[in-house]
């Protein structure tokens, strides 16, 4: 069985799916299926740790014209030459390009087609640049996502959102996954020094692209209040900036240290001297960031926006209401737990997040393709 995932870009500043596609197809490929990764490249000195790590096929198509759209002349030749009998097309991305290119091929040579959401059909994602998703809906998407053989979701409330704007087609649940072992065991001595790491202090850590969907501001504007009661506790803020105007919006605080994009053993560091992790975003349909926290055992303080109830249910941190008392509250409550508290709820965390191995759901992806291989005539 060959498998042909379809994402639009894989830098680092693309976020979620550049990693945990890249991640998926690991597993995937320890799982004997034949995999192919087509995306563009959008920037010329693009960057990936898991893609630089790992033997990963990727074909890279140089984006041609507008950025926005993703448009490449070679894309759609580059994926034909790789069809065999028994293929499969994979779309990570929807709204752009690449994503037309697949279910085009797909409906042309009657290839099966998954096709992944990740968190695209959330009402306030499509009011994110509205009327270009309106019209790339009228276009091609709702066409897509009723021909998909099965609609890939990361979280129960995207088949809801689905069914919101009129899309009934079936629905795999499959999570996205982690991996336990950080294949490090040392920490990076350079960025405990950019950061003048000191044993006694308390690190809240905050890992997401800076955008206003990820609440940053919330943090912000806690810690301004905490910073009144205790001395010790600073916030490590990784992540790339996404939304210049709104970062520049926000309040610019001593103690918080801001570190940009971090990868490898410099993000492991972060992690490993980081007693608190918060993510106080409006919406998440898995929470990539979040699971990495629970792995390395660090209680989680996030919103009913991401699909994390079982941080409430199993004792490993705050599932709040999004609000600013709501996330005051939760901070507050933390700082006042003792290191050995924060310990047992870090260790429940981690036992929450074992059960959600890339190994884990890779296999259930794979048992995916199969099902809809034999109930569907291939190329």
């Amino acid at each position: 069985m060959r498998v042909i995932h379809i994402v639009e870009n894989l830098d680092n500043s693309y976020g979620g799916p550049a990693k945990s596609v890249l991640l998926l197809v690991k597993y995937l490929n320890k799982l004997n299926i034949d995999n192919r990764i087509f995306t563009i490249q959008v920037f010329q000195n693009e960057k990936n740790s898991v893609l630089e790590e790992n033997e990963i096929l990727v074909t890279k198509s140089p984006v041609s014209g507008i950025k926005k759209i993703r448009y490449s002349s070679t894309f759609e030749e580059e994926i034909i030459k790789n069809i065999t009998k028994n293929t499969i097309i994979h779309v990570h991305t929807v709204w752009t390009y690449p994503s037309y290119i697949g279910y085009k091929i797909a409906k042309k040579y009657n290839i099966p087609l998954v096709v992944s959401v990740r968190g695209t059909m959330y009402k306030w994602a499509l009011n994110q640049s509205k009327y270009i998703k309106k019209i790339a809906m009228l276009l091609f998407q709702r066409s897509m996502l009723n021909y998909a053989d099965v609609i890939h979701i990361t979280e129960l409330n995207e088949r809801a959102s689905l069914r919101d704007i009129g899309i009934y087609n079936k629905t795999v649940l499959i999570p996205n996954g982690v991996e336990l072992e950080t294949g490090f065991d040392y920490i990076d001595k350079d960025i405990l020094n950019a950061i003048s790491y000191n044993p006694s202090k308390i690190y809240i850590m905050f890992l997401a692209r800076i955008v206003h969907n990820k609440g940053l501001h919330y943090l912000i504007s806690s810690y301004k209040k905490i910073k009144l009661k205790y001395n010790n506790v600073e916030v490590l803020v990784v992540g790339g900036v996404e939304d210049r105007k709104y970062f520049h919006s926000l309040e610019k605080l001593d103690g918080m240290i801001y570190l940009g994009i971090l990868e490898g053993v410099k993000k492991h560091t972060i992690f490993s001297i980081s007693s608190l992790f918060v993510l106080p975003s409006k919406s998440e349909n898995f929470g990539m960031a979040i699971a990495e926290a629970m792995s390395y055992k660090i209680p989680i303080i996030t919103t009913r926006g991401t699909p994390w109830q079982e941080i409430q249910d199993k004792d490993a941190g705050w599932w709040v209401e999004l609000s600013q008392v709501n996330i005051d509250k939760a901070l507050n409550e933390a700082l006042k737990c003792d290191s050995s508290k924060l310990r047992e709820k870090g260790d429940k965390a981690y036992n929450i997040i074992k059960n959600y191995t890339w190994h884990k759901q890779a296999l259930k992806m794979k048992n995916n393709y199969i099902k809809i291989g034999k109930l569907k005539c291939t190329y």
